[in-house]
C-alpha cells in the first residue's frame, strides 16, 4: 500500500490532518470496496501523540485486521460486517471499548450511511441493553479463571518460576476486561483499561494488581500471591450474581493455595 502523503512526526501535524481526504487514496485500495469506514482511536479522540497509530475501521467484508506502515505512518485496518460490528456492541466482554469508540468515530467515507447508523446506534446505547445483565455475564466469565488459579498453584509448589509468572499476568491481563464489563466501565482503548480500574476500584485493587504484574519488580512468589488475591477480590465484586457451584468452585480454588503461605 502506497501513498504520496507526507509522514507525520509531531503531535502539532497529528492535530492538524483532515483524515478524510488524506485516508481516501487508502481505502480505495481495498478490494472490495468497505461499505463505510470511519477513523477511531486516539486521532479520532484528539488525544494521539507520535507514537499512536491510526485506527481505520471499515464496514464490510474484509481481510479481518492489517497493520501497514503509510505515508501517514503506521496505519491499522479492522474489517467487519455491520451485523458484526453491533454484535460486539452487545458483547459484555468488548462492549466498553467498543461503544465509546463508535461515539467518537471520524466518518471518512459512508456513501450508504452505514457508518452514520453504528454511530447512532452506539450513541443511543446504554449497559441495560444487555442480556444477560453486565454483572451476571462477569459472575459467569470471573469463576472461570479459577482453573488458570490452580495452575498457578501448581507452578508455585513446583517452583516453576516461568509457569508462575505466566499464570499470575493471565489473571491480571484476563480478568480487567471482565470486572470492565461487570461494573459498567467505558475505557477509550486497553492502554487505559488498568489505570482506569485502578482509579475505579481503589487502592486494594491497584495494590494487587501492580503487584500480580510485578509492576514494582515483586518476586513470583509475591506477584503470584497478588494475582490470587486480584481473583478473590473480582469474585467479591459479583458473588451476588454467582450460583451456589460457582461458589464452591471459587472456594476451592482459593483454598488450594496452602503453597503460597
Amino acid at each position: 500500500m502506497t501513498t504520496n502523503t507526507t509522514n507525520i512526526t509531531t503531535e502539532e501535524s497529528v492535530t492538524a490532518v483532515d483524515w478524510a481526504r488524506e485516508l481516501k487514496p487508502l481505502l480505495r485500495e481495498w478490494d472490495p470496496q468497505p461499505e463505510a469506514a470511519v477513523l477511531v482511536g486516539s486521532h479520532a479522540r484528539g488525544d494521539a501523540t507520535p507514537w499512536s497509530d491510526i485506527d481505520v475501521v471499515c464496514v464490510g467484508n474484509g481481510p479481518g485486521y492489517v497493520f501497514r506502515l503509510t505515508g501517514l505512518g503506521p496505519v491499522s485496518w479492522s474489517f467487519a460486517t455491520a451485523d458484526e460490528h453491533l454484535a460486539n456492541m452487545a458483547n459484555p466482554h468488548s462492549c466498553g471499548q467498543v461503544v465509546p469508540a463508535w461515539r467518537d468515530a471520524l466518518i471518512l467515507d459512508d456513501p450508504h450511511g452505514r457508518a452514520r447508523e453504528l454511530v447512532d446506534h452506539a450513541r443511543r446505547w446504554t449497559w441495560d441493553l444487555l442480556d444477560p445483565a453486565p454483572e451476571v455475564w462477569a459472575a459467569q466469565a470471573v469463576y472461570g479463571y479459577a482453573e488458570e488459579v490452580m495452575k498457578l498453584h501448581r507452578a508455585i509448589a513446583r517452583e516453576d518460576r516461568v509457569n508462575a509468572r505466566v499464570q499470575a499476568s493471565i489473571l491480571a491481563v484476563h480478568l480487567a476486561p471482565v470486572v470492565a464489563g461487570g461494573t459498567r466501565t467505558f475505557f477509550p482503548s486497553e492502554n487505559h483499561l488498568w489505570h482506569l480500574l485502578a482509579d475505579r476500584l481503589g487502592g486494594a485493587w491497584r495494590d494487587a494488581q501492580t503487584a500480580a504484574l510485578a509492576a514494582g519488580g515483586e518476586d513470583p512468589r509475591r506477584s503470584s500471591a497478588a494475582a490470587i488475591e486480584l481473583f478473590r477480590a473480582a469474585c467479591a465484586l459479583f458473588d451476588a450474581h454467582m450460583t451456589d457451584e460457582q461458589r464452591r468452585i471459587v472456594r476451592y480454588a482459593l483454598d488450594a493455595g496452602t503453597a503460597l503461605s
